[in-house]
């Protein structure tokens, strides 16, 4: 994987998921820090992930443990990606949904589907074959029966399996997970389902909420795709640290002086970047939980309610109490 690959930002709750498991198996997450990630800060990068994934295989002695993450992972644990489409109407917007908001859980990754027969072909998609690894593939694979059921309330068969990688010594325990056929060193990673799943309506289904979310999805990407976008993903992704110029340059790989040249070039600097994420973290949370004011102010990085009650009413014109009424 190139440099520039390595270093996109992938969002922190999928750190969150390695700690999750690491603690539930019985390894030190402290070694996790001390060792993985002792450079990143409270940025995550592809890379990052991808070091601790294996430090947490190698520290296991689990190989298979890729396919525990969808078994382990609830919605709200996804931020808006979960909630997003645990919404929406049926499994075809579903799969419609991940295809064009895939950023918002990883950058590289996503699926696509089509109707071979009978059968619905679900593909773990890669951009440019990137990334190579194979946990990656055996936990979006891995997480489409169980997210399924989930989202159906009707388990899911799967009629049989392709994998990109070799065939490895524990291939016992794929076809003991799903049930079926799975074939390695394969043009592509796959499932093939009946193709009726994709009518399949969502028991969560909410209309109104899902508008919301959805909403906030797409002002997400769209802030993806602008260098004072990826500057307020890394912000956000490292609340409520209070992360400095310098910390996000060096994610970004470049100076802090190119990066306040890209910036005023879109007409913005970073202090108000970070402001608008506070404001707009904020304005989520009061909206869409039932958190105190205090804990709303502490996920934004204020040690005290009152300092974050002032910033509020400066962004808004509105006190945070009355907003969240």
């Amino acid at each position: 994987m190139g440099e520039s690959t390595a270093s996109l930002q992938v969002p922190s709750f999928l750190i969150n998921l390695i700690e999750d498991l690491a603690l539930s198996n019985g390894l030190c997450v402290d070694d996790l820090y001390q060792s993985v990630l002792a450079d990143n800060g409270n940025i995550v990068t592809v890379k990052g992930l991808e070091d601790a994934v294996r430090w947490l295989l190698d520290g296991t002695k689990i190989p298979w443990l890729a396919f525990e993450f969808g078994r382990r992972v609830n919605y709200q644990q996804l931020d808006v990606f979960g909630p997003l489409i645990a919404s929406c109407g049926t499994i075809k917007e579903g799969l419609d949904l991940f295809q064009k908001y895939h950023q918002l859980l990883h950058p590289l990754i996503g699926l696509a589907y089509n109707i071979d027969g009978k059968n619905l072909c679900i593909r773990y998609s890669v951009i440019e074959n990137q990334p190579d690894e194979a946990f990656y593939a055996e936990a979006i694979l891995g997480s489409i029966p169980v997210w399924a059921e989930r989202l159906t309330g009707s388990s899911l068969k799967i009629n049989r399996v392709w994998f990109r990688h070799a065939e490895p010594q524990y291939a016992d325990k794929y076809r003991e997970y799903f049930e079926c056929e799975v074939l390695f060193d394969q043009a592509f990673d796959a499932v093939w389902v009946d193709a009726h799943l994709l009518d399949f309506s969502i028991l969560s289904s909410s209309p109104g909420y899902h508008f919301k979310i959805k909403e906030q999805a797409q002002t997400q990407l769209q802030l993806i795709e602008t260098f004072s976008g990826e500057i307020k993903h890394i912000i956000r992704s490292s609340l409520p640290e209070d992360i400095g110029v310098e910390m996000v340059a060096k994610a970004l790989h470049c100076s802090e002086r190119t990066m306040q040249r890209k910036l005023a070039e879109e007409k913005t600097s970073f202090k108000t970047l970070k402001q608008e994420v506070r404001k707009q973290v904020a304005i989520e949370l009061l909206e869409t939980t039932s958190l105190s004011i205090e804990k709303i102010a502490f996920r934004l990085g204020y040690e005290q309610r009152t300092s974050f009650a002032v910033a509020f009413l400066r962004w808004t014109g509105v006190k945070p109490t009355d907003w969240k009424r």
